[in-house]
């Protein structure tokens, strides 16, 4: 668009409602949201790999006995994976083209958040006091996803 167009930004937002977040405000925190998003995925690349490879470390107690049986562990990391891969793609796609991305990192903040409630109120909060320093640092790494993904969201409602 020209320099001297008489349409304002305001006027642009209400022609693109799909478009949330200005071009300006997103090419302000453009470069912040994408170094985010490229920690959040390596973190949950990493907790995938240690579930895969150490599922020792996935909700053991010092009694040496596992919360999950290896079966279960299989199941959930698998229904998690596919989860964790429709809901990356939705949200990059989102924040590529910058439709509905305010919503859509809303959608991403409630569902991870309600995965990490179930996992606490479930498994973890029965047996806090008992879990080993590598389970309690694998409940640590859905901390850090969490806390990158509020983080874009204030970024973005700025």
């Amino acid at each position: 668009m020209s320099n001297h167009s008489k349409v304002s930004l305001e006027e642009l937002d209400a022609l693109f409602p799909q478009t949330e977040v200005t071009i300006h405000q997103m090419s302000r925190v453009e470069k912040k949201i994408r170094t985010r998003c490229i920690l959040i995925c390596a973190f949950w690349l990493f907790r995938i790999f240690l579930a895969i490879y150490f599922p020792e470390f996935v909700l053991a107690t010092r009694a040496e006995t596992q919360l999950l049986s290896p079966d279960e562990v299989n199941g959930l990391l698998l229904i998690r994976i596919s989860m964790v891969a429709l809901g990356a793609s939705i949200y990059l796609f989102s924040f590529v083209t910058n439709r509905y991305f305010r919503s859509v990192n809303v959608l991403a903040l409630v569902i991870v958040s309600c995965l990490i409630w179930s996992d606490m109120e479930v498994y973890i909060l029965s047996s806090i006091g008992d879990l080993t320093l590598p389970s309690l640092g694998m409940i640590m790494l859905r901390f850090i996803p969490l806390t990158l993904l509020f983080l874009n969201y204030l970024d973005i409602r700025k």
